[in-house]
């Protein structure tokens, strides 16, 4: 059987595919960045919680733009290339000078120590980071104010000559101590020197006749350690987060780089709409790219991250931000080849004002602000959730969380998001839009409870199979609808407001309240909550459409707006019928 190729869409695809490629690489990881660049987690808490309404923003003004002046494209494509600069952008903002110091204890034996260490499970990341645990952890150290009594033991019981000049006001020697000899003890943690270089003089299992002990600076080839001795230095002790050159350029770059990135997913769908034409069910076909091209693009950046880091103080964020300016420079290459044909006609603001006084379009927006909720929840908590479980189980946990997460990530994408994207259509002209969310709201409502009965961790893995049922399905039953209902020329307005409400409203609330949850009542509370209310919602809608529909007999057309009420098979086939041209 021959396989015809639409050639007109494959630019489309390719868009999907680079674009949430390119975005992979950087997006899950700026939390973890930003706090390496010395931003505290009330700064990424409050950066997390503007974003969305710039999205909420951003989407309806440029879609109101691309309608009004039929300049959809080249919006679409400088939106592109503004979220290359912004993101790579990142890469310059300098981090926060930071020092790491440790205690040289120096009496019958000698022994480095910290005693800023909160952490139970701590020699178990060093076990992580040293799977065998007889390697040598190698620090440089920095001492200062040195105290002449340690001079004279260095002097006489070391016979490091150099040193005999007490004038002395800085030395800096190596250290190297076994990983396994590792000891903690309630706050504290302790590492026994076996060895000193100091001046090209090494000192065997050094000692001191009488305790001695200073601060130094230093620099170990342990990442793991690193993370603990490490502290941000203020020049001013009380300067507030906001006011750090990290937290202004970082929040200032991310704002660019969301709204750029709205503005792109927003009037990517309606272009792909407009390719299309009577064939919009086919959407999730072309979308599904993008699931595909965010799982390869995510686990190829971790990768490649965890290798070049290696033996490195700090995770080395460099090879993410060189697949961001490659994968999206690719995008804006491949969308120049799309061709649109603008229906001339002319726009009307109006129309689209009038939609939203039918009561079945306002109930549709209400139900992405849930589902929204939901997906907030889950994107924002779900691996926090997953690992507060995990360390109930002690910390051997922490050999195995990161790969359960990642593990979840894969079934999300490919075994949920991707194939449910191109099952989609299929749903859609079964069920129709109003069947459809009801399905959504329900499924996601199920998954929901599930996650706040879980005990095992493990067990999530089953439960992210449901994303297909839920975010999968979701995406193209959103944007079909606002296809469908646009008015023509108004496309791209339409997927702008629904796709602000969904995420600039939805997730933005899913996120804050479900913080204040999480953080005074738990996880499991939270997802119950949530999960309760959805399916609730999810009832609702659907029995106040079915009385709607008892009532109304005029075969699912409304009299007020003419807008065709898409719950069954026959009004979504309608669009054959429908303009092709809708941006």
């Amino acid at each position: 059987m021959d396989v015809e190729i639409n050639k007109k869409l494959l630019p489309m695809k390719a868009h999907y595919f680079f674009f949430n490629a390119g975005l992979a690489p950087l997006m899950p990881f700026i939390p973890t960045y930003a706090r390496q660049l010395g931003v505290s987690q009330v700064g990424v808490g409050l950066m997390y919680t503007v974003f969305p309404f710039v999205g909420l923003l951003a989407k309806p003004l440029f879609g109101t733009i691309a309608d009004k002046f039929k300049i959809g494209k080249q919006i679409f494509i400088t939106a592109i290339i503004f979220t290359a600069i912004f993101f790579t952008s990142i890469y310059y903002v300098p981090a926060k000078t930071s020092e790491a110091i440790i205690d040289f204890d120096c009496s019958i034996m000698t022994l480095l120590k910290t005693c800023e260490v909160s952490d139970n499970c701590t020699l178990t990341r060093i076990n992580l980071e040293n799977p065998d645990m007889m390697s040598t952890m190698e620090c440089t150290l920095t001492c200062h104010s040195l105290e002449s009594q340690f001079l004279e033991e260095m002097c006489e019981t070391w016979n490091v000559t150099d040193v005999c000049n007490k004038n002395l006001t800085s030395i800096e020697m190596k250290t190297y101590s076994n990983m396994s000899k590792a000891l903690l003890e309630q706050t504290c943690l302790y590492f026994p020197v076996e060895s000193i270089m100091l001046n090209e003089t090494k000192v065997e299992n050094p000692y001191c006749k009488t305790a001695s002990s200073m601060k130094c600076s230093t620099v170990c080839n342990s990442a793991t350690v690193m993370s603990y001795l490490q502290k941000p230095l203020t020049e001013t002790p009380q300067e507030p987060y906001y006011a750090t050159v990290q937290f202004q350029m970082l929040f200032g770059l991310m704002i660019g780089a969301w709204a750029s990135t709205a503005v792109v997913v927003s009037l990517g769908d309606s272009i792909c709409f407009n390719l299309l034409g009577s064939k919009p069910h086919d959407y999730g076909r072309q979308r599904l790219w993008g699931a595909l091209g965010w799982g390869i693009s995510a686990i190829f950046a971790g990768y490649l991250i965890d290798s070049v880091s290696h033996g490195k103080n700090m995770k080395d964020y460099t090879p993410s931000f060189i697949l961001v300016f490659i994968m999206l420079t690719i995008n804006a290459i491949s969308v120049s080849r799309i061709k649109i044909d603008y229906r001339q006609e002319p726009y009307a603001f109006q129309k689209v004002v009038s939609l939203f006084k039918d009561v079945k379009v306002v109930l549709f927006l209400f139900s992405c602000i849930t589902f929204g909720i939901c997906i907030g929840s889950i994107w924002q908590f779900l691996f926090w959730y997953l690992e507060d479980l995990a360390s109930a189980q002690g910390c051997d946990s922490l050999e195995w969380i990161k790969l359960l997460e990642g593990l979840a990530m894969g079934i999300q994408c490919f075994a949920g998001e991707a194939p449910f994207l191109f099952l989609s259509g299929w749903f859609l002209n079964k069920l129709g839009h109003v069947h459809t969310m009801t399905m959504i709201l329900l499924v996601m409502g199920f998954r929901l409870i599930c996650y706040s009965l879980l005990t095992n961790p493990w067990l999530t893995l089953p439960i992210e199979l449901l994303n297909g049922l839920t975010l999968g399905v979701y995406w193209s039953t959103m944007t079909s609808y606002a296809y469908l209902i646009a008015p023509p020329g108004a496309g791209s307005t339409l997927q702008g407001i629904f796709g602000a409400l969904f995420e600039g409203i939805g997730t933005a609330v899913g996120s804050l309240l479900g913080g204040f949850i999480f953080q005074n009542y738990g996880g499991a509370t939270m997802y119950r909550s949530f999960g309760i209310y959805t399916l609730v919602f999810g009832i609702l809608y659907s029995s106040i459409h079915a009385f709607m529909d008892r009532r109304n007999k005029l075969t699912r057309k409304e009299l007020a707006t003419g807008i065709e009420d898409y719950s069954s098979t026959e009004s979504y086939s309608r669009v054959n019928h429908g303009p092709d041209d809708r941006l």
